[in-house]
């Protein structure tokens, strides 16, 4: 979630599906019948737009609606796998599509699909409200939100056993926090290799052994994002107290429950934090173009961008949206979160990737 993979109040539900299914293709229909004209080469020339993304992803509801009542176009939702699992998917397609779209790039990955032909360039309405830096110089790929990867705990576990929870990245490999930690495998989810780039940019040339010692603490690896906080983590009834997640965790627990009263009983370690930005593009030989430029406009919006964070519990990338009330109060913002440059990532990450699977194996 995002991405590509957080946990959301959709997520705290919807995320819970089997992460190891195939393919799962979920079709969100909103009233009233599809327009059509034929010959025409706007948005209403075909009556779907498919959004290929990674499973777990929620669509906004109410924009989604009116975005269908304007364009004519119904939006289908097409989901599988982790957020690098999905990419790869779609960039195996390149060229012929099982979409029209494709949302959950995120900064870890983003390299990768810069250098993939499988979007075309196209800059769409609302860019004007987004941070310069954080624009793809090629065009094909847009910003549409920011998230934070970090290490959340179980805040109740910990107290009620009146041990110290962590505090940072050197407390994971203490050995009082032996056997009491979950991650992602990153070769296919974004938040673990958010993890793994977190780590390098925290210990640099020693991460290796960092990683070696995280091992030797009893790490567990999870699948993906779905596997690790609804298999795993304590407060979904698993046997880890401590998980790779997201600052917006907090606010997610508490949209989830059925108690009007809840406070999250999920904390964030500040520290560990890194930022993620998620981006979407339009897919070289879609069968709707016209539609899939329609809908990255509409995800630039501002009806769009302000559903956001109680859809998918990420913070829009356009900094005048509002946020709500609910993520004011309970999601964390990192003062000084870690960043690492993509490019840097892109040079990186198979040797990460090797050296941790050679490590955690």
């Amino acid at each position: 979630m995002t991405h590509a993979d957080q946990p959301t109040p959709s997520r705290a539900s919807t995320r819970g599906r089997n992460p190891v299914l195939s393919f799962m293709a979920v079709s969100i229909l909103f009233g009233g019948s599809a327009v059509g004209c034929s010959g025409d080469d706007g948005p209403r020339a075909a009556a779907t737009v498919k959004l290929v993304t990674y499973e777990g992803y929620v669509l906004p509801e109410e924009p989604a609606k009116q975005f269908r009542s304007e364009t004519g176009q119904r939006i289908e939702v097409l989901a599988s796998g982790d957020g690098g699992a999905a990419l790869n998917r779609a960039l195996v397609a390149s060229g012929a599509p099982e979409g029209d779209v494709f949302f959950g790039v995120d900064t870890t990955f983003l390299s990768r699909a810069q250098e993939s032909d499988a979007f075309v360039e196209y800059r769409p309405a609302g860019l004007d409200g987004v941070d310069p830096a954080l624009l793809d110089p090629g065009g094909a790929l847009t910003p549409i939100n920011e998230a934070t990867v970090c290490v959340d705990y179980d805040q109740s576990w910990f107290a009620q056993r009146q041990i110290s929870p962590p505090t940072s990245f050197q407390d994971l490999i203490d050995p009082r926090l032996a056997d009491l930690t979950v991650v992602m495998d990153p070769a296919v989810s974004t938040p673990g290799l958010a993890f793994v780039a977190a780590t390098a940019a925290t210990f640099g040339d020693d991460v290796t052994e960092y990683w070696r010692a995280l091992s030797d603490n009893g790490v567990a690896i999870a699948g993906g994002w779905s596997d690790a906080w609804f298999t795993r983590y304590t407060v979904s009834g698993g046997d880890r107290p401590i998980v790779v997640s997201y600052a917006s965790s907090p606010p997610a627990e508490v949209v989830g429950s059925d108690d009007p009263a809840a406070v999250p009983l999920t904390a964030v370690v500040a520290s560990t934090c890194i930022r993620q930005i998620e981006y979407a593009g339009v897919l070289r030989g879609g069968a709707n173009p016209a539609g899939a430029r329609a809908l990255i406009d509409e995800m630039l919006s501002d009806r769009w961008q302000a559903a956001l964070p109680l859809s998918n519990f990420v913070l829009p990338i356009r900094s005048e949206v509002e946020l709500p009330d609910l993520f004011e109060r309970f999601a964390v913002r990192p003062e000084r979160p870690i960043s690492v440059d993509p490019a840097t990532i892109g040079r990186q990450r198979d040797s990460w990737i090797s050296a941790w699977r050679s490590v955690m194996e």
